[in-house]
């Protein structure tokens, strides 16, 4: 587990916004409020590249999650790292269903990034997991396979639900950064979630997570900044 974070700087804002003036005008209303801004397919599609470069010009003290989700076969996903790496972002996400050959590609391309893998995504309920992987019907039985395979390939960290976090430090220990979404905190209001397996910001650094991915709480809130310090102060 990361040790000594500020509350501010568990905060990961996504900038999951469909283009450069939106992204732009939260980046700069935010800026000293969350630790970290991820740019997900959206706005990386929408912008291209550069977008990584206006970030860390316009808010040079906040870090950057690329969060690509990378999947393919060895050789692409290594040669796509490659690529991204050279971007600058502190963190970008593969695939753990990719297999460890993929996973160790992209470790072999990311020089000093950091990779974390993506166990299982938190739009998935509980009942459509069973029925992909039913021989792993246990409760959080997937993303331990997952996160078990990617830990042995080297990955830096993993990226699962607050429902996962405690079996996972309580497997793997310390030493993995845990990158958790679908954080809603008991405050917020979210229209039409497709976030299905959700936690609160103190349940989950309760449970060991070092990064909380929060965005429509703070996105939609009437003051978004408000909304930021009052998970900071949650997380306090």
């Amino acid at each position: 587990m990361t040790t000594a974070l500020t509350p501010v700087e568990r905060i990961i804002f996504p900038l999951d916004l469909p283009d450069w003036a939106t992204a732009e005008k939260f980046a700069r209303m935010l800026n000293g409020h969350v630790g970290w801004y991820k740019v997900g397919l959206e706005l990386f599609i929408a912008e291209g590249p550069p977008v990584i470069a206006r970030l860390k010009d316009i808010a040079p003290d906040t870090r950057i999650f690329l969060d690509l989700k990378l999947h393919d076969i060895p050789a692409t996903v290594g040669l796509a790292m490659s690529a991204a790496a050279r971007l600058g972002a502190d963190m970008i996400t593969i695939h753990a269903q990719g297999g460890p050959a993929m996973m160790k590609a992209a470790l072999e391309k990311a020089g000093e990034t950091k990779v974390l893998a993506v166990t299982v995504l938190t739009s998935l309920n509980p009942a459509e997991m069973d029925e992909l992987t039913p021989e792993n019907r246990q409760p959080g039985g997937l993303v331990s396979l997952l996160a078990e395979r990617a830990l042995a390939a080297g990955c830096h960290g993993l990226v699962a639900s607050g429902h996962e976090v405690a079996a996972l430090r309580g497997k793997f220990g310390p030493t993995p950064r845990l990158v958790i979404p679908g954080i809603r905190p008991a405050w917020s209001q979210v229209a039409g979630d497709d976030q299905k397996r959700t936690a609160t910001p103190s349940e989950v650094v309760g449970d060991g997570a070092d990064y909380l991915v929060i965005g429509r709480p703070i996105r939609d809130a009437a003051d978004p900044v408000e909304a930021a310090a009052k998970v900071a102060a949650e997380l306090a």
